[in-house]
């Protein structure tokens, strides 16, 4: 089952935030282990960088996301899920971008901003609840 990881779970990651790090760095283990096929969009590489680089020095950040990308690719993006996220509807189009790019090779998107992808058309889930779900099922 291919799941898309929402950027925002990733700065959870890197910037060890309190609340949410325990999840992500989980779900970052679940991923080293190869038992889901997780992936992340082009846009959540850059978007990354870009708030990590506010902690990290260039190079410390490169070889983050280098380590990081190895674990979880990115979807293939098209002009056509481009297309498609300007008409989506939903309220942020970062969001839109996800789930479009999303649509095409993964069954489910883990954020934390569960609200924001309401009616996009795909099961998104928290990250506490994927766990919570991944426990249940083993």
């Amino acid at each position: 089952m291919a799941v898309l990881i929402d950027t925002n779970v990733l700065l959870d990651f890197f910037l060890k935030r309190i609340e949410f790090y325990s999840d992500a760095k989980e779900i970052v283990r679940l991923a080293r282990t190869g038992e889901y096929e997780f992936k992340i969009t082009p846009i959540t590489l850059g978007t990354t960088y870009y708030l990590i680089r506010k902690q990290f020095s260039h190079l410390e950040a490169m070889a983050l996301l280098q380590e990081f990308s190895a674990v979880f690719p990115c979807v293939n993006s098209s002009n056509l899920a481009c297309q498609d996220a300007l008409f989506m509807g939903l309220g942020d189009f970062e969001d839109a971008m996800q789930v479009a790019m999303a649509k095409s090779t993964c069954e489910m998107i883990i954020t934390r901003n569960v609200a924001d992808f309401k009616h996009c058309g795909m099961l998104v889930i928290s990250p506490k609840d994927f766990l919570r779900m991944q426990t249940q099922n083993s």
